[in-house]
């Protein structure tokens, strides 16, 4: 890299700050990128709009310095099922091409190897990226010597009181665990004072199941009737757990284990990606003829 790059004002790992000389002066000796994403969506009135995108920006940005891999912008544009104020729902369909098209465009540049950094669940996201993922590999020969990676945040870090608590404790959103790392993070824009949960039932629904802040309304209660699923009326707020728990020295804690875990990984697959495809294990999805 030259003496600008390494400079007190490096702006590597991220990639918008860097300009084009800088990018092509770390093609020449890499060919990786992490591309986070995230989305706007609906986060309690205690949490900002952009607290996905604020965990891809920001735990991204520290897995890249860990790993000295370059940084791509997130991505904002994702499908989120949210109907509150703020909300903006992408398709997943058209998140499934702005995802494509920006890693086409990286390719088309030389970059090979991505690592997809997922702060944003979502299981109808979840679902359409990656099927995209898988059709993109299959049919457009732009990949065929590429690796893509698909790395949900909420995979990494041993700490007991991480992720793995906030699944057993079903704390799936803007609870303890989003706020404290908010709190670690961006902590100008956690409002605690503003912070609301939705009545019961509504708020033990939501923490059953993330997928309980919707509902289902058909025409015909028949079984071949499509449902129309939308979010329940009723929920005004958004919190699917338990916020008032949250700190932010519980936020840095598990930050630190992601990163670390995340940039582990990240070196353990960059070791071995040859760019050579071989057989591996395939299972076919179940029959949907029943």
């Amino acid at each position: 890299m030259s003496t600008a790059a390494t400079s007190k004002n490096n702006p590597f790992p991220v990639m918008e700050r860097m300009t084009v000389k800088l990018v092509r002066e770390y093609l020449e000796k890499k060919h990786s990128i992490i591309v986070p994403i995230g989305v706007i969506e609906q986060h309690g009135y205690h949490l900002p709009l952009k607290t996905d995108a604020i965990l891809a920006e920001g735990i991204g940005r520290l897995i890249g310095e860990r790993t000295g891999i370059l940084v791509a912008p997130v991505i904002y544009s994702s499908f989120s099922g949210g109907g509150l104020p703020g909300t903006i729902n992408i398709s997943p369909a058209v998140m499934s091409l702005v995802v494509s098209d920006t890693l086409l465009s990286l390719a088309s540049q030389g970059f090979r190897n991505f690592y997809l950094f997922l702060c944003h669940g979502g299981s109808e996201n979840d679902r359409a990226l990656d099927n995209a993922l898988k059709l993109l590999l299959r049919t457009n020969p732009a990949f065929s010597k590429s690796m893509i990676a698909l790395m949900p945040v909420w995979k990494f870090g041993s700490d007991p009181t991480g992720w793995s608590k906030a699944i057993r404790e079903h704390d799936w959103h803007a609870g303890w665990l989003e706020t404290s790392l908010i709190m670690a993070l961006a902590p100008d824009l956690v409002r605690m004072d503003d912070m609301e949960t939705d009545p019961e039932p509504l708020l033990s629904q939501q923490i059953e199941h993330p997928d309980n802040y919707q509902h289902a309304e058909k025409i015909v209660d028949d079984a071949m009737v499509v449902a129309r699923q939308g979010q329940r009326p009723a929920i005004k707020v958004g919190v699917m757990g338990h916020p008032e728990s949250a700190s932010p020295e519980l936020g840095r804690r598990i930050i630190e284990d992601v990163v670390r875990d995340a940039a582990k990984k990240i070196m353990e697959i960059e070791a071995k990606a040859d760019g050579v495809y071989r057989e591996v294990a395939f299972t076919p999805d179940p029959i949907m003829l029943t």
